[in-house]
């Protein structure tokens, strides 16, 4: 009776039409041919690598892209010395699309925001730092593949 709920569940999925969202296989109908990027050039060089997968492929639908990203770091809270407890990261990514065929425009902005403790230990903050940066900065690449994915769409 187990192995039988097992077997149906597996039919069932394998039949519904299932496709991961983050599938990176996946053909687009896009191609990205000149990007730019101004601001926080740690985050536009990991945006820009994630979008090389963008660069190759033959479609009508060719787009220059550029991005203005930055990188805010706020004190929330300070102890009674004056030295701050908590922090809150803020990064925050503009994409502008222009498709060359028909000029036209898509414009989105993408924000992640964290708040931490500060540590005793200053090298073991900034490791904590970068770890946050890095998992914020994975976040805004699979809000911009989903929506470079659902663009195809608007075209």
């Amino acid at each position: 009776m187990k192995n039988l709920k097992y077997l149906f569940i597996f039919v069932f999925v394998l039949s519904c039409g299932y496709t991961p969202i983050y599938q990176t296989d996946q053909i687009l109908n896009i191609k990205l041919d000149n990007v730019n990027s101004s601001g926080d050039k740690d985050i536009n060089r990991e945006i820009v690598k994630n979008l090389d997968k963008y660069r190759g492929g033959d479609t009508n639908n060719i787009f220059d892209l550029s991005i203005n990203s930055s990188k805010r770091e706020d004190i929330v809270t300070k102890d009674k010395k004056g030295n701050a407890t908590s922090y809150k990261l803020t990064l925050e990514v503009d994409i502008n699309l222009r498709n060359i065929s028909n000029d036209k425009r898509f414009t989105k902005k993408f924000s992640k925001n964290t708040s931490f403790n500060s540590k005793d230990n200053k090298f073991e903050l900034d490791q904590y730092r970068l770890s946050l940066e890095k998992n914020m900065i994975s976040q805004i690449l699979q809000d911009i593949n989903l929506y470079l994915r659902n663009l195809k769409n608007d075209l």
